[in-house]
């Protein structure tokens, strides 16, 4: 049975003195997730600025429709280099920029693998080796070539694709940061599917899922004028022969991610946590722990599959969290 969760992460928010804010709220289903805004003093025309900023990015990077921007990148860039706008560019270049920096664990290309498990995360039985293995040579984020004086894209494998699932989240919310502040805004919390990202000194509690007991906070995070995201193989998953098989592919095997139940990433932007919640869930608790501990201003909690619970040095101490689940 596949498992939908719209949440990645249980959000509780409320005052420190424990009384539950009524605090001005909207939400809307953007992204293939339900997004939600609450602007403590934000007014109607700030909402609408807010969910207009979302769907102008969504329109830009969703896969799924074939007049976006990704889209028609997908369609030409391996026959040719194809122009983009600098927006795309440059959302290209951090992505590869982490792609590196994870050792490949987070890749863009991985679309030809994803579609092979389940488009648009419905997950379905699993594929056959002979697929994963010729999937498997159309995924490699080295083949993706930007060139900066053309603004340009192009794939060098016939049949390549991308899909920005992994970063459009993070980078629609910092957009929709930009937004408000720009509109004189000075405090909100917007949550997309569990990317969440928080602007201003307000105390936000936000409660982290149990990753296996839906209705359990394992852990409550105060994010101040920062972002967080969680990546867990919870939420779009199937069982096969007593085996757990979940949407976050490793570009490596081709299969999904063995070695953690649940990743959430701490930091300055959400770009950043969308990014790292997917690449440390997929180097392991070990090589993620690392990647996080080299890190500036990123703080991170990796659940592995024996429910083992690490926290980064700058959470020691200050997240009450049992040490195993």
């Amino acid at each position: 049975m596949i498992k939908k969760l719209l949440f990645f992460i249980l959000i509780v928010i409320f005052l420190i003195s424990g009384c539950t804010p009524r605090f001005p709220t909207k939400k809307e289903f953007l992204m293939d997730t339900e997004v939600e805004i609450i602007l403590p003093q934000g007014g109607e025309e700030d909402f609408t600025a807010a969910f207009n900023e979302i769907k102008r990015i969504e329109k830009l990077m969703d896969v799924h429709n074939p007049e976006s921007e990704i889209s028609r990148v997908n369609k030409l860039a391996d026959k040719e280099p194809v122009k983009v706008s600098k927006e795309i560019f440059e959302v290209l270049k951090e992505a590869l920029k982490y792609s590196r920096l994870t050792s490949g664990a987070f890749d863009v290309s991985i679309r030809p693998l994803s579609r092979l498990w389940g488009e648009k995360g419905k997950l379905k039985e699993v594929p056959e080796i002979k697929e994963i293995e010729e999937k498997l040579l159309l995924v490699n984020y080295k083949n993706i070539i930007l060139n900066e004086r053309n603004q340009t894209v192009e794939f060098r494998r016939e049949g390549m694709t991308m899909d920005l699932g992994g970063i459009a989240k993070g980078y629609a919310l910092d957009c929709v940061i930009r937004v408000l502040k720009e509109r004189g805004i000075k405090e909100a919390l917007i949550n997309a599917g569990g990317d969440i990202r928080v602007m201003g000194e307000r105390d936000w509690k936000v409660g982290l899922q149990h990753p296996r007991k839906e209705d359990e906070v394992l852990a409550v995070i105060r994010p101040r004028d920062q972002a967080i995201a969680t990546s867990g193989d919870y939420q779009k998953y199937f069982i096969k022969e007593g085996k757990r098989y979940h949407h976050i592919i490793n570009p490596e095997t081709g299969y999904p991610a063995t070695e953690c139940m649940s990743v959430t990433i701490i930091g300055p932007n959400a770009i950043q946590t969308d990014i790292l919640a997917t690449g440390v869930f997929i180097l392991g608790p070990e090589k993620g722990m690392g990647l996080i501990e080299s890190l500036k201003e990123v703080e991170g909690i990796i659940i592995d599959t024996q429910g083992k619970i690490l926290l980064s040095s700058d959470l020691k101490g200050r997240l009450q969290i049992d040490s195993n689940i």
